[in-house]
């Protein structure tokens, strides 16, 4: 079971469930960030970004550019991925296309940390490098837009008028951070990339809880809540998006937790899980 969350004028899909599926698409620009084990509701993305080869968040990959290729057959699949991860995915697509016997419209993209990618008439991706145990990218996604130069602000709009019909450029081009997608990581993160304590939307894991999995949570490179409380008073996003809940825990003690120990930020959390059901 998918969750929707609402944004003024973007929605984020997705489901996440550690060591089982963690998906996300972002509209607009219509991007998707992993691909979980297929789910048919990204069948519709062009752009495909896969932080990492881990298969809970990768294995959908020849499922979706099958699907795509019989529901999308002139649309090109660009699949994104982290420069190391490239070529075995590319083997991986290629022996499911000698299974199927068929042919998918795609291209693997390697990316690495600070490559932009553009995926609308006003959008990038941006790869940037995180903390666990295999190659791992986040993803940030920027608007650009337009607006009026700063060094203008106090002219008059007849002034500004009489500007343009000269032939000068009265606008300027901004960007604008709308979100951050951490893939799987490490808490280091936040230590090494400050900015994502004031990017918009922050969408960061929280697999544990619990003193007893710490430690397995730092060899794994995941991140505990106990990491999150002890940098609760730096977190400035609007929202702080958890998901890859472990499957040891049950959503409603995800919920407590963040009620009990990030009173702070509790009325900014979301939480994002692949089922409510019960969990092993």
């Amino acid at each position: 079971m998918s969750t929707t969350l609402r944004f003024d004028d973007f929605t984020i899909e997705g489901a996440s469930s550690a060591g089982c599926a963690t998906w996300f698409r972002v509209r607009p620009p219509g991007v998707a960030f992993d691909a979980g084990v297929g789910p048919l509701a990204l069948v519709g993305t062009e752009h495909l970004f896969v932080s990492h080869g881990h298969l809970d968040h990768a294995l959908g990959v020849p499922f979706l550019l099958s699907q795509r290729s019989v529901q999308h057959p002139q649309s090109t699949t660009k699949v994104y991925c982290p420069e190391a991860s490239a070529a075995p995915l590319g083997d991986f697509v290629a022996a499911a296309e000698r299974m199927e016997r068929g042919r998918y419209r795609y291209s693997i993209v390697p990316l690495a940390d600070g490559d932009r990618v553009k995926v609308g008439k006003c959008y990038w991706v941006e790869a940037f490098s995180t903390d666990h145990v295999v190659p791992t990218l986040g993803f940030h996604l920027i608007r650009e837009k337009t607006r009026l130069r700063e060094d203008l602000a106090e002219l008059r709009e007849d002034e500004i008028a009489d500007l343009r019909r000269r032939g000068e450029r009265v606008d300027e081009a901004v960007e604008e951070s709308r979100l951050s997608y951490c893939g799987d990581t490490g808490p280091e993160l936040l230590d090494r990339r400050p900015s994502l304590y004031e990017v918009p939307i922050l969408m960061i894991e929280c697999t544990f809880l619990g003193p007893d999995l710490a430690d397995r949570s730092a060899r794994y490179r995941h991140v505990h809540i106990d990491d999150l409380v002890s940098r609760a008073d730096r977190f400035r996003n609007r929202a702080l998006i958890l998901y890859h809940l472990s499957r040891r825990h049950r959503r409603k003690d995800f919920e407590a937790a963040v009620r009990e120990r990030l009173p702070g930020l509790a009325d900014r959390v979301l939480i994002v899980d692949g089922d409510d059901g019960p969990r092993s």
